[in-house]
Order: structure tokens, then C-alpha cells, then sequence
């Protein structure tokens, strides 16, 4: 058999395996995985004798296997469809030079979920780097794709002498298509035209697809650069942020820190609209104040984050932020980093030294909290009846520090298929990498950034996943948590309900439900015709004056509320949530929903 014959050969086993999913016979499970340890052992094989044979045009096939061995399997969601074969490929292409095998590392890091093949693909990230003289982060951003989009983030196909249709990436980093006939702007081709052109449009929407995406994981992979105080220098950070037609709808609305000169202080601001080619000459940042700063040449670039600011600065920008609506020039920021929350070591903390017990004791929906932490990076939790899932941790590796945070759980009730229905909080702790080490860290030493990020994604899981947020829980005819439910329902306001009763502080004056609202420690109440309520800060949950009884609603969808802006995309939706409500119960006569009107006492 000759070189071509061999490789051939291997290329079928590949496919094969590509295409093979795991099987049952006669209703039982043949195997976890769709290969036998003997065949997996040599399909690994068959991935490096073939990466030997073809080099660098092996990437698009290594790429393959590796993103169908490690997605979840079928039948069991926690291992991989066969964990040894993806790693075996990936790291086959962390061994390849060229910018394909790049590619297909990028895309494999873009879908792996396991911890082990997060490991994996980072290791391979990190050998292509060492060859390549750049930084894990350094690939990653240089390999970010533009899907064929222009510098002002568009893709224009003609269709025909007298149509076009666009990918068009607007201002608020969301993108769409866009058609013109006969020079001016439809909404729809006319039906001769999209018979005609069926197919391309067809491509144009699978391409749109890929670009929402790319927008989606670099939102992502941004607001996770906060924690890192990672820098650039001034050209570099304009080559691959400002200039990129995707990268620079997120980057434009963000604010940004340089530094004037080595020893120079850091002044911030977001971009200059005119300057973000990557050939401008002149790049400046412009303050809440309107004051533009010139960018050195040899400046050096950071995101800006509050937990480096004084609270005169947060305060400014927020109202800048919040301001621009009025002038038609909303910056709505791709995630919270104005009015990001803020969590800073606590005297108790300093007590406990090691872990922090602030999110400890709560009862969290272990589905939502398990899909909560992945969602945001947090790999690890497997909780249930089975002898090493009554307790369990989340864990996060903080790119480009040597930090990470471990997020301790127990099971609180299992499901009658083993696996937890409810789980309970404990303490998070932090970790440094000292060599090839992870070694526990006193709190005091964690940097701001890293533990106020930590803290804020802990946060996060248990105020969306928690049992006191469910307004349906007391209907269960379960006594379980019950205190804390009340507690959680309506009690202290952890630091995001804080955040949120700042924001809604300074939205509402400018509603039209301004004259019947007002913020207290813990509720905003709401003056309606029938009734007066108490919304939560926290939970969004709903309380009647004058006897505090309990109103329950699941939906509150408010027109008026979904066009007030918020100068955010906030995670988990509870500042919209609460902001529904104040709308829907303030015009409490209007409410047809007959549920909620029976608990109001009109029926």
C-alpha cells in the first residue's frame, strides 16, 4: 500500500468514525461510548498516523473528529462521546503549524463543555503558541473569523441587476439581514426574486447564522478578559478590536483604559467613532466628561473596570451612559461594566481567611444552577445519589491569570432517576497555579478583579437559580425550605439586588410611572388603582399592602416596560422582570389576567 493508498485509507476511518453514533440493542445500552476501548485505542491510533501522513491538511478532518467525539453523549450527558479519541485530535492539531489547524482549535474550543477536554484544547492552544511565539489569548483573538464582512461589518450579495442582500452588523452588535430593491431599502424581496435566488439566500442565511455566533462567544470571551487586567499595546489593540467588523460592535460601546507613557496615569473612555480603523492615525478615548484623550503611540490598552475606579467615576458614567438615551445616542453595552456589580472582601471574609461563606446556605434548582454554571465557564458540578455526587464543586479557571475559584455544593434532594433535584451552597475558595500547581490562597492576596468577578458569577447562579426565585414554589404543597424561601423572597438584598435598586433609581424618574413609584431599602412600591405592592429587589417576587399578602406572577410582559432603555444586556433578567411588573400593577386596572386578579381581590 503506498502514501496515497494510507492515507486514503485513514481518511475512511475518520469519516467513519464521524459519522458513527452510539448504539442500543434490544433496548439496552451496547456501550457509553460508540467505539470499544479497543477500537478507540485504534482510532487514536488512525488520527496520528494520519496527522504523520498529511501535515497540515489534516486540520479540517482532526477538527471534525474532535468536535463529535467530545459533545455530550446522547444517552449519557456526563462523559463525552468518547473522551480519549477528542483529545487524541486535538492535541494532534496543537502538533500542526498553519493557521487551519488554528482554526480548528478555535472551533473545538468554542463547543467543549467537559473540563477534561477544556484542558485538552488548552494545552493544544498553548503548543501552537510556544511554536508560534504568541500568547493562548494572543491565537485566539488573531483567529477570530469576519465571516467575509467588510470594515463597516457588512456582506452584500447582489441578486440580480436590481436587488441586494446584506449581513448588516449594527451599532448594538446585533446583525441581521437587510435587502434593497431597485435602490431603495424593503422589508422583502419581491416572490419572483426569492424564487430565483432560493439558494443563495439560503447560503446568506447560513452565513448569518455563523455570524451571530461569533458575536455571541466574543461578547463572551470579552467580558471574560475583565478579570484578567490583561493589556495590549495601542496598534494591536486597534488591529484586532476596533478595526474587526464583529469584534468592534462590542468594542466601540465598551469603555477602555490607556496609559499615558510609562509612568503616566490611565485615563478612559469609550472609542472615537472616526478613529477605530486600524489605520488611523489619531486614536482618541472620550470621557463621561466629553473630554477627548489622544492614545499614545506607545500606550498601552486594558478594559476598564469599576473595581479600579473611584465611585465619583462609576457614578459619572453611569449617568453618561444612562443619558446618552436622551439624545438618541444609546450606548447600550454589550454586558454590564459601568453598572457592573462590585464585590469586595468583607471584614468576615478577612476572618475566615481562606473561603468566603457570603453565597453559603442557599437551595438552588441543581438543573438550572448545573446549566447556570457552564453556561459561564464553570466546569466540574455532577451532584446525586451515587457515592461521590452527595457533595461537588464548579470550578473556573480565570485565561491568561494563574487564578481560579472553586464553588462548593451538596445535593439537597435527588430525582427518583439519581440525579439532584435541589442542591445546597457552601463556601467558595481560591486557588493559584505555582508551577503545575494549584495551591489554596489566602483571600486578601486574590486580586480585585479576580475575586470580585468570582463572587459576582456566584451571585448570579443563586439569584437566578434559587427556589425563592420561583414564584410557583409555595404552590407545590411542599413544606421543604419553606423559611427560606420567605427569607430569600423577601429579606437582605445581596450586592446585585443593590446594583439594581441603584439603576432602577435612576430609570424610573424618567417614566411615566414616575409620580407612582418609589424605591426603599428592599421593595419597590408600586401605587396601583386597585392595590399597593411591594416588588422585591432581589427576587422580584410580590407582596400586597396592607396585610403583605403574597401575589404571584409568572408573566408580566408591559409594552411601555420593554421600551425603556436599559444601558446593559443583564444576565438573568431580573432588573426586566421587575421593571415589568412595576408597569403591569401600576395600571393594575387594565390587568385581564384572571389568576393575578383573584389574588388582587377583584374578580
Amino acid at each position: 500500500m503506498n502514501y496515497q493508498q494510507s492515507a486514503d485509507t485513514l481518511e475512511r476511518i475518520l469519516r467513519l468514525v464521524t459519522a458513527t453514533k452510539v448504539m442500543r440493542i434490544d433496548g439496552y445500552l451496547f456501550s457509553h461510548v460508540f467505539l470499544t476501548p479497543e477500537n478507540a485505542v485504534f482510532v487514536r491510533g488512525a488520527v496520528w498516523a494520519y496527522t504523520a501522513l498529511v501535515g497540515v491538511d489534516a486540520a479540517q478532518l482532526l477538527g471534525e473528529v474532535a468536535v463529535h467525539c467530545g459533545r455530550k453523549n446522547l444517552i449519557l450527558p456526563g462523559i463525552m462521546v468518547d473522551g480519549p479519541v477528542a483529545n487524541a485530535a486535538v492535541a494532534a492539531l496543537g502538533s500542526l503549524d498553519g493557521t487551519a489547524a488554528l482554526d480548528q482549535l478555535r472551533r473545538v474550543r468554542g463547543m467543549a463543555e467537559h473540563r477534561t477536554f477544556q484542558k485538552s484544547v488548552a494545552a493544544a492552544l498553548d503548543a501552537a503558541a510556544v511554536r508560534s511565539g504568541l500568547s493562548r489569548e494572543q491565537i485566539i483573538e488573531r483567529g477570530v473569523p469576519d465571516h467575509g464582512l467588510d470594515g463597516s461589518g457588512r456582506f452584500t450579495l447582489q441578486l440580480g441587476p436590481d436587488a441586494t442582500a446584506s449581513i448588516a452588523v449594527d451599532a448594538d452588535g446585533s446583525a441581521d439581514i437587510e435587502y434593497t430593491h431597485v435602490g431603495a431599502a424593503v422589508r422583502s424581496l419581491p416572490a419572483a426574486l426569492r424564487n430565483t435566488y432560493a439558494a443563495d439566500i439560503k447560503v446568506l442565511k447560513a452565513r448569518l447564522k455563523e455570524v451571530q455566533g461569533t458575536l455571541r462567544s466574543e461578547r463572551d470571551r470579552i467580558e471574560s478578559i475583565l478579570a484578567t487586567g490583561r493589556t495590549w499595546p495601542a496598534q494591536e489593540w486597534a488591529i484586532y478590536y476596533l478595526a474587526h467588523p464583529l469584534v468592534a460592535a462590542h468594542a466601540r460601546r465598551l469603555i477602555w483604559e490607556a496609559s499615558q507613557g510609562p509612568d503616566g496615569p490611565w485615563v478612559a473612555g469609550l472609542p472615537e467613532p472616526a478613529d477605530t480603523t486600524a489605520h488611523s492615525t489619531r486614536r482618541r478615548l472620550r470621557s463621561h466628561d466629553g473630554t477627548a484623550h489622544e492614545i499614545p503611540a506607545d500606550a498601552v490598552i486594558r478594559l476598564w473596570h469599576p473595581v479600579r475606579a473611584t465611585v465619583a467615576d462609576i457614578e459619572a458614567w453611569r449617568t453618561h451612559l444612562t443619558d446618552t438615551a436622551l439624545i438618541g445616542t444609546a450606548y447600550r453595552q454589550p454586558f454590564k461594566q459601568a453598572f457592573r456589580e462590585l464585590y469586595l472582601l468583607t471584614p468576615a471574609e478577612e476572618a475566615t481567611a481562606t473561603y468566603s461563606n457570603r453565597f453559603a446556605g442557599h437551595i438552588l434548582r441543581y438543573g438550572q444552577a448545573k446549566a447556570l454554571t457552564a453556561a459561564r465557564g464553570w466546569s466540574g458540578l455532577s451532584l446525586g445519589s451515587w457515592s461521590s455526587g452527595i457533595s461537588g464543586e464548579a470550578v473556573h479557571e480565570f485565561p491568561g491569570t494563574a487564578w481560579r475559584a472553586r464553588f462548593f455544593l451538596e445535593a439537597a434532594s435527588t430525582e427518583q432517576s439519581g440525579v439532584a433535584e435541589l442542591c445546597a451552597t457552601d463556601q467558595v475558595r481560591f486557588e493559584q497555579r505555582v508551577g503545575r500547581v494549584w495551591q489554596a490562597a489566602l483571600l486578601v492576596d486574590v486580586p480585585a478583579p479576580v475575586l470580585s468577578e468570582a463572587l459576582r458569577d456566584v451571585d448570579l447562579f443563586v439569584a437566578v437559580a434559587s427556589i425563592g426565585a420561583d414564584p410557583r414554589w409555595t404552590d407545590r404543597g411542599d413544606a421543604r425550605h419553606a423559611d427560606y424561601w420567605q427569607e430569600f423572597s423577601f429579606g437582605t438584598l445581596p450586592e446585585s439586588a443593590a446594583a439594581r435598586r441603584a439603576t432602577l433609581a435612576r430609570l424610573l424618574p424618567r417614566t411615566r410611572i414616575a409620580d407612582r413609584v418609589e424605591i426603599g431599602d428592599r421593595f419597590l412600591r408600586v401605587r396601583g388603582q386597585l392595590r399597593t405592592y411591594k416588588i422585591h429587589l432581589g427576587s422580584g417576587n410580590v407582596l400586597m399592602e396592607p396585610d403583605d399578602a403574597y401575589l404571584c406572577i409568572v408573566d408580566a410582559r408591559s409594552k411601555d416596560a420593554g421600551r425603556l432603555f436599559l444601558p446593559f444586556e443583564e444576565n438573568g433578567g431580573v432588573l426586566s422582570l421587575i421593571v415589568s411588573k412595576a408597569f403591569l400593577l401600576a395600571d393594575d386596572r387594565k390587568i385581564t389576567d384572571p389568576g393575578i386578579l383573584h389574588q388582587i381581590g377583584r374578580r
